[in-house]
């Protein structure tokens, strides 16, 4: 499938969004409704190509945050040992001067102001996801809760206030055994495949035009470094701005305009069972396994693991099967039901852990929207709407700053040329 929209395509747009997942899809509406047209592009044959096919489905915002923090360096190397392991490192070329920067972001001093900047944005994104769904734009959306469960009683300064097995399967009769857990009343669910057609169709109802199966070639510059065009295997786009929200794509395509975007992938696998509605209430995270198991519409999900130095290499599903027998310890009915779907995909990670957003000095007309790991879908809506207000009204939000795409690249770092049209 090449195009979902017009039978002529447009050869010219104002603004040319290269990713159709769902900060590319969130974008693509925020600049269509805003006035502007808009062409989105994408390699895959159809939504969800990429890591927006399927994750935990849940906005928890405050559980954003950074991809390294000194706890989760502490707690690796026993998520490392886990049967199944939680986070596994396998060698790759580049991965050990990507995961040196990953650990040093994690230096509290980097890693505690990003953590609340972080859930600022989320915290606001959830909103703007309450509101798309007050228009009818967000159809999954629904306000669940979730419990956060240990197998084994926890430590620590909270331990006191946990809340007990009995009280926990008041809460959801299908969790028959946990030692302890807190439930957490101010979270969502949200079917990421089913965000991302309500903001294309939104998009679509707008002028935008959506064209799949498109492989980008290269950028047509001018003297001043302004893409002039998009050359695509299906032909080129004529464009007065571009944003790349390509996930992994991003990082080779920006290193056709000399920006650095040290993003690796961070596969992480799902397997959906083909449960009835009744069989579990909320979304439960199991602590210990880093596993998360999430009721939606039609099924229920388990997914969790985080891999790095795999992007090469193809997933091997089996190990989403041993999510499954994770969450049945926790969760015996799960075993009950025939497994619907087996996946993985490649989360797109920052050397810092932090998203690349703004706009950049390797050219005047060019947005990036790109390296939002696992927290793409929460903070979808307002990485659209921050592109939006920089590109066409030249409004400049703190976050952007430190946001900044051009912080690894160190001769674009001072360079006043930031101009967006």
């Amino acid at each position: 499938m090449k195009s979902e929209s017009s039978p002529s395509p447009k050869s010219r747009a104002d603004v040319v969004v290269i990713g159709a997942g769902a900060v590319g899809a969130a974008t693509a509406r925020a600049f269509a409704v805003a006035g502007a047209s808009v062409v989105v592009l994408d390699k895959a044959p159809q939504i969800g190509g990429g890591c927006s096919y399927a994750n935990a489905g849940i906005l928890a915002p405050d559980h954003v945050g950074p991809l390294a923090t000194p706890a989760l360096l502490r707690e690796a190397p026993v998520q490392m040992l886990r049967r199944p392991p939680a986070v596994r490192v396998r060698p790759a070329r580049g991965l050990g001067g990507w995961l040196a920067g990953l650990t040093a972001s994690a230096a509290p001093g980097r890693s505690n102001p990003a953590t609340a900047r972080l859930q600022y944005l989320a915290h606001a994104s959830t909103q703007l996801h309450i509101d798309l769904a007050a228009q009818g734009l967000n159809p999954t959306l629904r306000k669940s809760g979730a419990l956060d469960v240990y197998l084994k009683q926890p430590r620590g300064a909270n331990a006191d206030a946990a809340l007990t097995a009995a009280e926990l399967r008041i809460i959801e009769p299908a969790l028959t055994q946990a030692a302890a857990g807190f439930k957490k009343n101010d979270e969502w669910t949200l079917e990421s495949r089913t965000f991302v057609k309500s903001m294309l169709d939104d998009a679509r109802q707008h002028g935008a035009e959506v064209r799949y199966s498109t492989e980008i070639q290269r950028f047509g510059r001018d003297q001043h470094g302004r893409i002039q065009t998009v050359e695509t295997d299906q032909g080129t786009v004529a464009t007065g701005h571009v944003v790349l929200a390509g996930g992994l794509e991003s990082s080779e395509l920006s290193a056709q305009l000399g920006l650095n975007l040290p993003i690796r992938g961070g596969r992480g696998y799902v397997i959906d069972i083909a449960a009835p509605p009744e069989a579990l209430q909320i979304p439960v995270r199991l602590k210990e396994h880093r596993v998360v198991v999430t009721p939606l519409p039609d099924r229920v999900r388990v997914c969790g693991s985080i891999e790095f130095g795999n992007e090469s290499r193809s997933a091997d599903l089996a190990r989403a099967d041993r999510l499954l027998a994770v969450a049945a310890q926790a969760i015996p009915t799960l075993l009950d039901y025939p497994v619907m779907d087996r996946w993985a995909g490649e989360r797109p990670c920052t050397r810092d852990g932090v998203p690349f957003i703004g706009a950049t000095a390797a050219s005047p007309n060019v947005s990036i929207a790109a390296g939002h790991g696992m927290w793409g879908l929460i903070l979808a809506p307002i990485t659209g709407d921050l592109l939006r207000d920089q590109a066409l009204e030249g409004i400049e939000a703190p976050a952007l700053e430190w946001l900044d795409p051009d912080r690894f690249t160190p001769q674009l770092r001072n360079r006043d040329v930031k101009r967006v049209s």
